[in-house]
Protein backbone atom coordinates (compact mmCIF):
# COMPACT_ATOMS: atom_id res chain seq x y z
CA UNK A 1 0.00 0.00 0.00
CA UNK A 2 1.30 3.37 -0.76
CA UNK A 3 2.28 5.68 2.04
CA UNK A 4 0.59 9.08 2.66
CA UNK A 5 2.12 12.10 5.62
CA UNK A 6 -0.06 14.77 5.90
CA UNK A 7 1.52 18.25 6.64
CA UNK A 8 -0.10 21.00 8.87
CA UNK A 9 1.01 24.21 10.38
CA UNK A 10 -0.63 24.90 12.76
CA UNK A 11 -1.01 28.76 14.04
CA UNK A 12 -4.37 29.38 17.18
CA UNK A 13 -4.92 33.23 16.68
CA UNK A 14 -5.20 35.07 19.97
CA UNK A 15 -8.44 36.50 21.30
CA UNK A 16 -11.38 36.53 20.07
CA UNK A 17 -10.27 34.14 17.52
CA UNK A 18 -9.01 31.76 19.54
CA UNK A 19 -12.12 29.36 20.55
CA UNK A 20 -12.81 29.38 17.06
CA UNK A 21 -9.59 28.04 15.90
CA UNK A 22 -9.54 25.45 19.12
CA UNK A 23 -12.78 23.45 17.79
CA UNK A 24 -11.28 23.94 13.84
CA UNK A 25 -8.33 22.24 14.82
CA UNK A 26 -10.12 19.28 17.05
CA UNK A 27 -12.60 18.70 14.41
CA UNK A 28 -9.82 18.91 11.70
CA UNK A 29 -7.84 16.46 14.11
CA UNK A 30 -10.46 14.25 15.13
CA UNK A 31 -11.91 13.85 11.02
CA UNK A 32 -8.15 12.93 10.13
CA UNK A 33 -7.94 10.19 12.89
CA UNK A 34 -10.83 8.40 10.75
CA UNK A 35 -8.19 7.79 7.83
CA UNK A 36 -6.35 4.41 7.63
CA UNK A 37 -3.17 6.33 7.21
CA UNK A 38 -3.24 9.44 10.14
CA UNK A 39 0.10 10.62 10.43
CA UNK A 40 0.61 14.17 10.73
CA UNK A 41 3.84 16.22 10.78
CA UNK A 42 2.39 19.35 13.17
CA UNK A 43 4.22 23.00 13.03
CA UNK A 44 3.31 24.40 16.07
CA UNK A 45 3.34 28.60 15.32
CA UNK A 46 1.49 29.26 18.77
CA UNK A 47 -0.42 30.65 20.71
CA UNK A 48 -0.95 27.35 22.07
CA UNK A 49 2.00 25.44 23.75
CA UNK A 50 3.32 22.51 22.25
CA UNK A 51 2.12 20.51 25.47
CA UNK A 52 -2.19 21.82 24.66
CA UNK A 53 -1.14 20.58 21.68
CA UNK A 54 0.46 17.05 22.47
CA UNK A 55 -2.25 17.00 25.08
CA UNK A 56 -5.22 17.16 22.32
CA UNK A 57 -3.27 15.04 19.92
CA UNK A 58 -3.23 12.23 22.36
CA UNK A 59 -6.34 12.55 22.99
CA UNK A 60 -7.92 11.76 19.85
CA UNK A 61 -5.45 9.51 19.63
CA UNK A 62 -3.65 10.70 16.57
CA UNK A 63 -0.12 9.44 15.37
CA UNK A 64 1.90 13.10 15.00
CA UNK A 65 4.80 14.56 15.42
CA UNK A 66 5.54 17.70 16.70
CA UNK A 67 7.62 20.77 15.58
CA UNK A 68 8.08 24.54 16.01
CA UNK A 69 8.67 26.58 19.22
CA UNK A 70 5.42 27.92 19.54
CA UNK A 71 6.66 30.89 17.00
CA UNK A 72 4.60 31.82 13.75
CA UNK A 73 7.74 31.86 11.12
CA UNK A 74 4.93 31.68 8.38
CA UNK A 75 3.38 29.62 6.03
CA UNK A 76 6.05 28.87 3.51
CA UNK A 77 8.89 28.51 6.11
CA UNK A 78 6.54 25.94 8.47
CA UNK A 79 5.19 24.06 5.27
CA UNK A 80 9.24 23.44 4.58
CA UNK A 81 9.67 22.35 8.09
CA UNK A 82 7.44 19.68 7.70
CA UNK A 83 8.62 18.45 4.06
CA UNK A 84 12.63 18.49 5.27
CA UNK A 85 11.25 16.25 8.46
CA UNK A 86 9.59 14.01 6.23
CA UNK A 87 12.39 13.40 4.16
CA UNK A 88 14.72 12.92 6.54
CA UNK A 89 13.01 10.75 9.09
CA UNK A 90 10.79 9.13 6.08
CA UNK A 91 12.61 8.96 2.83
CA UNK A 92 10.31 6.13 1.64
CA UNK A 93 6.86 7.82 1.75
CA UNK A 94 5.54 8.35 -1.30
CA UNK A 95 2.91 11.21 -1.15
CA UNK A 96 2.77 13.92 1.14
CA UNK A 97 -0.49 16.19 2.02
CA UNK A 98 -0.80 19.43 2.74
CA UNK A 99 -3.53 20.59 5.26
CA UNK A 100 -5.42 23.28 7.33
CA UNK A 101 -6.73 23.44 10.58
CA UNK A 102 -9.98 24.78 9.06
CA UNK A 103 -10.58 21.19 7.29
CA UNK A 104 -12.62 18.40 7.92
CA UNK A 105 -11.87 15.08 6.13
CA UNK A 106 -14.13 11.88 5.28
CA UNK A 107 -12.30 8.74 6.00
CA UNK A 108 -9.37 7.62 3.57
CA UNK A 109 -10.13 10.69 1.47
CA UNK A 110 -6.14 10.74 0.18
CA UNK A 111 -6.87 7.14 -1.24
CA UNK A 112 -8.95 8.32 -4.60
CA UNK A 113 -6.28 11.16 -5.24
CA UNK A 114 -3.24 8.64 -4.73
CA UNK A 115 -5.10 6.38 -7.12
CA UNK A 116 -4.83 9.03 -9.64
CA UNK A 117 -1.74 10.28 -9.32
CA UNK A 118 -0.48 6.63 -9.88
CA UNK A 119 -2.51 6.33 -12.89
CA UNK A 120 -0.94 9.29 -13.86
CA UNK A 121 2.35 11.38 -14.68
CA UNK A 122 0.96 14.48 -12.42
CA UNK A 123 3.19 15.47 -9.64
CA UNK A 124 0.41 17.00 -7.66
CA UNK A 125 -3.32 16.53 -7.32
CA UNK A 126 -6.54 18.16 -5.14
CA UNK A 127 -10.06 17.21 -4.30
CA UNK A 128 -12.53 19.48 -5.01
CA UNK A 129 -13.74 21.08 -1.70
CA UNK A 130 -17.06 22.59 0.26
CA UNK A 131 -17.05 26.00 1.65
CA UNK A 132 -18.55 27.02 4.62
CA UNK A 133 -20.79 28.76 2.20
CA UNK A 134 -21.62 25.88 0.64
CA UNK A 135 -19.84 25.78 -2.17
CA UNK A 136 -18.66 23.40 -4.38
CA UNK A 137 -15.42 24.54 -5.44
CA UNK A 138 -14.08 24.26 -8.72
CA UNK A 139 -17.57 23.74 -9.65
CA UNK A 140 -18.96 26.81 -8.23
CA UNK A 141 -22.16 25.14 -7.41
CA UNK A 142 -24.27 25.51 -3.66
CA UNK A 143 -25.11 23.02 -1.63
CA UNK A 144 -26.52 22.93 2.19
CA UNK A 145 -23.95 22.51 4.57
CA UNK A 146 -24.74 19.61 7.28
CA UNK A 147 -24.31 20.28 10.74
CA UNK A 148 -22.79 17.05 12.02
CA UNK A 149 -19.69 15.10 11.03
CA UNK A 150 -22.13 12.05 9.26
CA UNK A 151 -24.03 14.14 7.35
CA UNK A 152 -21.30 15.97 6.25
CA UNK A 153 -19.41 12.67 5.05
CA UNK A 154 -22.41 11.71 3.19
CA UNK A 155 -22.60 14.86 1.13
CA UNK A 156 -19.08 14.81 0.15
CA UNK A 157 -19.11 11.06 -0.79
CA UNK A 158 -22.27 12.29 -2.81
CA UNK A 159 -20.28 14.86 -4.36
CA UNK A 160 -18.22 12.27 -5.65
CA UNK A 161 -17.49 11.94 -9.88
CA UNK A 162 -15.07 10.56 -12.32
CA UNK A 163 -13.89 14.21 -13.85
CA UNK A 164 -10.81 15.83 -13.21
CA UNK A 165 -10.71 19.40 -14.12
CA UNK A 166 -7.79 22.50 -13.74
CA UNK A 167 -8.01 24.00 -11.11
CA UNK A 168 -6.16 24.34 -7.78
CA UNK A 169 -7.38 24.33 -4.22
CA UNK A 170 -6.04 22.86 -1.03
CA UNK A 171 -5.48 20.31 0.40
CA UNK A 172 -2.85 19.23 -2.05
CA UNK A 173 -1.64 15.82 -2.66
CA UNK A 174 2.12 15.70 -4.19
CA UNK A 175 4.44 12.50 -4.92
CA UNK A 176 7.16 13.33 -1.91
CA UNK A 177 9.66 12.52 -4.71
CA UNK A 178 8.87 15.25 -7.10
CA UNK A 179 8.18 17.24 -4.36
CA UNK A 180 11.49 16.94 -3.17
CA UNK A 181 13.02 16.84 -6.61
CA UNK A 182 11.83 20.81 -6.98
CA UNK A 183 13.19 21.47 -3.67
CA UNK A 184 9.68 22.32 -1.85
CA UNK A 185 9.50 26.42 -1.06
CA UNK A 186 12.72 27.90 -1.77
CA UNK A 187 12.20 30.25 1.55
CA UNK A 188 15.32 32.21 0.13
CA UNK A 189 12.69 34.24 -1.77
CA UNK A 190 9.66 33.43 0.20
CA UNK A 191 11.04 35.66 3.80
CA UNK A 192 7.54 37.13 4.40
CA UNK A 193 5.45 34.64 6.48
CA UNK A 194 2.24 34.18 3.67
CA UNK A 195 1.87 35.20 0.24
CA UNK A 196 2.56 33.44 -3.16
CA UNK A 197 3.82 29.99 -1.71
CA UNK A 198 1.37 28.04 -3.97
CA UNK A 199 2.04 30.37 -6.87
CA UNK A 200 5.98 30.13 -6.55
CA UNK A 201 5.52 25.81 -5.98
CA UNK A 202 3.68 25.83 -8.93
CA UNK A 203 5.72 27.71 -10.82
CA UNK A 204 8.93 25.16 -9.79
CA UNK A 205 6.29 22.14 -10.65
CA UNK A 206 5.79 23.60 -14.43
CA UNK A 207 9.19 23.92 -15.25
CA UNK A 208 9.55 20.76 -14.08
CA UNK A 209 7.51 19.06 -16.25
CA UNK A 210 8.44 21.07 -19.18
CA UNK A 211 6.87 24.35 -20.50
CA UNK A 212 5.97 22.65 -23.73
CA UNK A 213 3.72 20.02 -21.67
CA UNK A 214 1.10 23.15 -21.22
CA UNK A 215 0.61 21.47 -17.89
CA UNK A 216 -1.65 22.90 -15.09
CA UNK A 217 -2.67 21.84 -11.72
CA UNK A 218 -5.84 19.80 -11.25
CA UNK A 219 -8.62 18.74 -9.35
CA UNK A 220 -9.84 15.19 -9.17
CA UNK A 221 -13.77 15.33 -8.20
CA UNK A 222 -13.78 11.61 -7.00
CA UNK A 223 -12.62 13.32 -3.47
CA UNK A 224 -14.39 15.72 -1.53
CA UNK A 225 -13.39 17.46 1.66
CA UNK A 226 -14.80 20.69 3.51
CA UNK A 227 -12.46 23.61 3.62
CA UNK A 228 -14.14 26.40 5.10
CA UNK A 229 -11.33 28.59 3.94
CA UNK A 230 -11.84 30.94 6.54
CA UNK A 231 -8.61 32.92 5.05
CA UNK A 232 -7.31 32.66 9.00
CA UNK A 233 -3.77 34.36 8.55
CA UNK A 234 -5.67 37.65 6.82
CA UNK A 235 -6.63 38.77 10.09
CA UNK A 236 -2.79 39.26 11.32
CA UNK A 237 -1.39 42.46 11.25
CA UNK A 238 1.15 43.77 8.92
CA UNK A 239 -0.19 41.35 6.67
CA UNK A 240 0.54 43.77 3.67
CA UNK A 241 3.96 43.50 4.12
CA UNK A 242 4.45 40.10 3.77
CA UNK A 243 2.15 39.58 1.02
CA UNK A 244 5.11 42.67 -0.59
CA UNK A 245 7.81 40.75 0.44
CA UNK A 246 7.11 37.27 -1.08
CA UNK A 247 5.99 39.62 -4.22
CA UNK A 248 9.26 41.06 -4.46
CA UNK A 249 10.75 37.50 -3.66
CA UNK A 250 8.60 35.77 -6.45
CA UNK A 251 9.23 38.48 -8.87
CA UNK A 252 12.98 38.10 -7.94
CA UNK A 253 12.72 34.11 -8.26
CA UNK A 254 11.20 34.05 -11.54
CA UNK A 255 11.18 37.45 -13.66
CA UNK A 256 8.86 38.86 -15.66
CA UNK A 257 8.00 35.17 -17.75
CA UNK A 258 7.32 33.43 -14.48
CA UNK A 259 4.37 35.82 -14.26
CA UNK A 260 3.38 35.51 -17.89
CA UNK A 261 3.65 31.74 -17.14
CA UNK A 262 1.39 32.28 -13.34
CA UNK A 263 -1.30 33.99 -15.82
CA UNK A 264 -1.20 31.30 -18.46
CA UNK A 265 -1.67 28.81 -14.97
CA UNK A 266 -4.70 31.47 -13.89
CA UNK A 267 -6.55 32.36 -17.40
CA UNK A 268 -9.61 33.41 -15.19
CA UNK A 269 -7.54 35.97 -12.77
CA UNK A 270 -5.81 39.50 -14.17
CA UNK A 271 -3.58 39.57 -10.94
CA UNK A 272 -0.44 38.43 -12.71
CA UNK A 273 -0.98 40.68 -15.56
CA UNK A 274 -1.31 43.42 -12.94
CA UNK A 275 1.67 42.94 -11.36
CA UNK A 276 3.91 42.37 -14.53
CA UNK A 277 2.11 45.80 -15.84
CA UNK A 278 3.56 47.10 -12.09
CA UNK A 279 6.84 45.93 -12.41
CA UNK A 280 7.93 47.11 -15.17
CA UNK A 281 6.26 50.62 -14.79
CA UNK A 282 8.39 51.16 -11.50
CA UNK A 283 11.59 49.60 -13.19
CA UNK A 284 11.11 52.41 -16.18
CA UNK A 285 10.36 54.82 -13.83
CA UNK A 286 13.22 57.93 -13.66
CA UNK A 287 15.97 57.80 -11.20
CA UNK A 288 13.76 54.34 -9.05
CA UNK A 289 14.04 50.79 -9.44
CA UNK A 290 12.00 48.16 -8.92
CA UNK A 291 13.61 46.97 -5.97
CA UNK A 292 12.83 50.49 -4.44
CA UNK A 293 9.76 50.28 -4.84
CA UNK A 294 8.87 47.46 -3.36
CA UNK A 295 10.81 48.68 -0.44
CA UNK A 296 8.56 51.59 -0.01
CA UNK A 297 5.42 49.14 0.04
Amino acid sequence: MSTIIHTLPLLIRNSPYDQLDLSMLQQCLQSLSFSEQPVVVIYNQGSMSNDEVNQICQLIGLPFHLLGSETNIGIAQARQKCFEFIWENYPNTDFISEIHVDMIFPPNWYQPLIDHLEQSEEPLISPGILTAEGVLQPLGTHVEVPSSYEQLCSLLNSCSQTSVMSAFVHPVIHRANILRAIGGYDIRFLRGKQGYEDDSLLLAYLYYMGLRSNWRPKCCLTSWVYHATLAQRMSLPDKHLHFAQNEHGLIEQYGAHGLQHLQRLYPDSTIFQQLLDTWLAARDRPHSTHIDNYERK
